[in-house]
């Protein structure tokens, strides 16, 4: 009944907006007496405003207007949409404050408060419109004026009525002109014969049909003109018909063109005043269509699908073959009957024999895959697509279904849906597996990094430094290894989205290939930029990920390249005066790709020699990364290679124009003024925050769990809350959703997340619980000190 119940609404809007369009008003200029009747009800209810409008599917549209210039807003944004829902005058002395209205962000934003509506109502009910007066302060009309402006609507409508007649009666004056037209053109003939048969009149059409001109036909017999014994054929019917009074007749003929070429006519003559009023069409393809139908009827009886004939009650009538095979029923045992009572199994949902039903009831075709109860108990899935025909009153007159057993391809489905959930949990498994790796292992490498970075900057003995900078070093690239693993998942489960900040492309540029130099220090290998001149000014891009892609590249080329030059090129392809399109080029001379490995090098976990990742390390994730990365820039990455000479990658990208400057962090390091509370159940990780903390004066208490940093909140006055989130007791999910409910101010307190495993959704649902930012470990200073200045002061000197 839900889906009757929509189907009437919308059948309904159809007609309201048809009767709209009967009009033919929209998009109309002004028109003087609906400028008088607007300027009338505005006089009458003492309104600053009134209108004359119109509401199709999506706006309303003004025909006429005092007070206010308007020609169309949206439909959600008027009150008319409520007005043509009222049965007579709508009135609201204040809409911002009437419950009715109250959930319409539009209007409570509008300046007006008073509204009064009649609806514009057709002959037929159908409101079309409204003419309205509103008011920018609360009032209410008085009986008259509501009863005045109820007329007013009224006389609007009566001058549509009129506007209408006066088109309708122009129409019919063209319509004459054009039928005179229409005779001397068209495209069937026309002829008049005296009671003999001889030709008195004919249209032009007579020589594109049978290739005589009207003056060739004129004066002749009809009859001379239709093939040899055609006569004899239907005048004794004629004539006897005749006899009983009959006046009109259609009869099939073949008729022989000027060329001697025979064709079928339809001749559909009327005797009228002792004359005969002839009309004739070619139907030559239709007699041709009509023995191929008999051929097609034989094919539908041998047809490899199955069809079935029911008439309008849905009783079947007829079936061919296939259908019985499919059914296992003969003609015999099903005719006469409902097709879906007898053979609908109660293992269909019944919410598609629900949707037949409605669709029957309705007139209307439909779509459906059912399982049905053969004759022999087997149970088979069958697609059934059901047509209605009707007769040339409109009447369902029968079905013609078409059966198709598609019993091998649902089960078919059945089993990819099976493998599809067992590949979901395979890889909510791996997700889950990953995240507990990660932080498994990026927690004791936090305090690794931040240690040893600490041990650096204190006063360590000379002989130490030496030790640590290797520490520092492998732990790195331990941490690059677990970070190419994490982002290639991220990339695979499409849990990364592209930024659209400004940015300066040569800076980005320069400062990559200054960080290779700084990383790669090989006597007689030279690293350069050459950036196109052309390319200045800011562009929007994710310069993070674009830093990332052309560190992964220019890596390989220098890890690959003992010897000789690597080169990061930029040039301007395209530009227009929004966008520019920029090719990246990085070359080297190094050691060169096979050929044959050139389509598998950006394959997970894969490079193009075993030897390679022995000599030169690596994850074998870089450049599988790199492609997808790529690809996220609706780009493709690709490469040249020259085995034992050197290789090209390339790709280019098109980047927004943009006046807006890079954000510029100059206040790194400088001294904060607060008190943060560290949450973590890891004491190194503590000590480390502490010392990174204090550094910046800072003001520091620890509690190891959830539970202890509730109580700590109770007690104290924080700034900022540092929250890990795997803890015993109690993890920071759950702190930080009791925090959000506790009383007073303390609610409000900002929590930022510390975290060493951040997959698929994982930030978002952080951010659900009640956290203000993330912080991933381990962590760079840099960072770090960006995300807590967001929440601190600056310290005063």
């Amino acid at each position: 009944m839900k889906n009757s119940r929509m189907y009437d609404k919308n059948d309904l809007e159809r007609s309201r907006i048809n009767a709209l369009n009967s009009y033919n008003i929209l998009d109309t200029p002004s028109e003087p007496q609906f400028d008088a009747i607007t300027s009338l009800a505005s006089y009458i209810c003492d309104t600053p405003v009134s209108l004359i409008s119109f509401l199709d599917h999506e706006r309303l549209w003004v025909k006429a207007r005092k007070g206010i210039e308007l020609s169309e807003i949206p439909r959600d944004q008027t009150m008319c949409q409520y007005t043509i829902g009222s049965p007579a005058v709508l009135q609201t002395e204040d809409f911002h404050k009437d419950k009715r209205f109250c959930g319409n962000k539009y209007l409570q934003a509008s300046p007006f408060h008073f509204y009064a509506g009649a609806p514009l109502t057709t002959t037929d009910g159908y409101k079309i419109g409204a003419l309205c007066v509103t008011d920018y302060s609360a009032r209410k009309l008085s009986e008259k004026q509501i009863e005045a402006l109820q007329i007013l609507a009224n006389e609007v409508m009566s001058h549509l009525e009129l506007r209408k007649k006066n088109q309708q009666l122009k129409e019919l004056l063209e319509n004459e002109k054009r039928f005179l037209s229409l005779f001397n053109n068209s495209s069937e003939l026309h002829c008049v014969t005296d009671p003999q048969g001889i030709i008195l009149y004919c249209n032009d059409i007579v020589e594109d049909l049978l290739g005589y001109k009207p003056s060739e036909i004129i004066g002749e017999n009809i009859w001379n003109f239709s093939a040899p014994e055609e006569r004899e054929r239907v005048m004794p019917d004629i004539y006897e018909r005749v006899s009983r009074g009959e006046n009109r007749f259609i009869l099939e003929t073949k008729v022989v063109t000027k060329n001697g070429e025979q064709r079928w006519f339809e001749w559909s003559d009327r005797l009228y005043q002792e004359k005969w009023l002839i009309n004739g069409r070619d139907i030559t393809e239709r007699k041709e269509t009509e023995a191929r139908l008999r051929i097609l009827s034989t094919a539908v009886e041998k047809s490899p699908a199955g069809v079935i004939l029911r008439n309008g009650n849905g009783e079947v009538i007829w079936m061919n073959e296939e259908s019985e095979k499919i059914l296992g029923y003969e003609l015999g045992e099903l005719k006469g009957q409902i097709f879906g009572d007898r053979l609908i199994s109660e293992e269909t949902d019944p919410s598609v024999i629900q949707f037949a039903r409605q669709r029957v009831e309705a007139g209307k075709n439909y779509e459906v895959e059912v399982v049905i109860r053969r004759k022999d108990g087997e149970s088979v899935w069958i697609f059934m697509s059901n047509n209605m025909l009707r007769d040339p009153e409109g009447n369902i007159e029968s079905q013609i279904g078409i059966l198709v057993d598609i019993t091998i391809r649902k089960e078919a489905e059945a089993q990819l849906i099976k493998t599809r959930e067992e590949a979901i949990e395979l890889s909510r498994s791996k997700e889950l597996f990953l995240s507990v790796m990660s932080h498994e292992m990026r927690t004791p490498l936090n305090a690794v990094v931040g240690i040893s970075r600490i041990i650096q900057r204190e006063d360590s003995p000379k002989r130490q430094r030496e030790h640590l900078n290797i520490l520092e070093f492998s732990a790195r690239n331990l941490l690059a290894l677990i970070n190419d693993v994490l982002d290639f998942t991220k990339v695979e489960t499409g849990n990364i989205k592209l930024e659209s900040i400004p940015a300066d492309l040569r800076k980005l540029a320069v400062n990559t290939v200054q960080s290779i130099r700084i990383k790669a220090v090989k006597p007689g290998l030279d690293i350069i930029t050459e950036i196109d001149p052309k390319i200045n000014g800011y562009y929007k891009c994710d310069p993070t990920r674009l830093y990332q892609i052309l560190m992964n590249i220019l890596g390989n080329a220098v890890k690959f390249t003992e010897k000789g030059l690597v080169k990061l090129s930029l040039v301007l392809e395209e530009e227009t005066a929004d966008s520019a399109t920029i090719r990246f080029s990085i070359a080297d001379t190094g050691i060169g790709i096979p050929g044959d490995k050139l389509d598998s090098i950006f394959d997970a976990y894969a490079q193009a020699e075993l030897h390679t990742s022995r000599k030169y390390g690596g994850t074998g994730l870089g450049l599988a990364i790199t492609k997808k990365l790529v690809e996220l820039h609706q780009s493709s990455i690709n490469v040249k290679s020259v085995f034992g000479k050197g290789s090209e990658f390339s790709f280019q990208v098109s980047f927004p124009k943009t006046t807006e400057e890079p954000p510029v962090d100059d206040h790194f390091g400088e001294p904060l003024q607060g008190h943060v509370l560290v949450v973590d159940d890891n004491a190194i990780n503590r000590l480390l925050a502490e010392k990174i903390l204090k550094n910046w004066r800072i003001t520091v208490d620890f509690a190891e769990n959830g539970r202890q940093a509730l109580e700590k909140i109770t007690g104290n006055a924080y700034d900022l809350v540092l929250m890990d989130i795997h803890m015993p007791e109690m993890d920071g999910n759950e702190a930080v959703r009791q925090i959000r409910q506790m009383e007073g101010s303390v609610c409000h307190i900002p929590v930022l997340a510390l975290t060493a495993s951040i997959m698929k959704n994982d930030e978002e649902l952080l951010l659900a619980a009640g956290m203000n930012g993330v912080i991933l470990k381990p962590f760079e200073t840099r960072a770090f000190y960006n995300k807590i200045a967001a929440f601190l002061k600056k310290a005063e000197d």
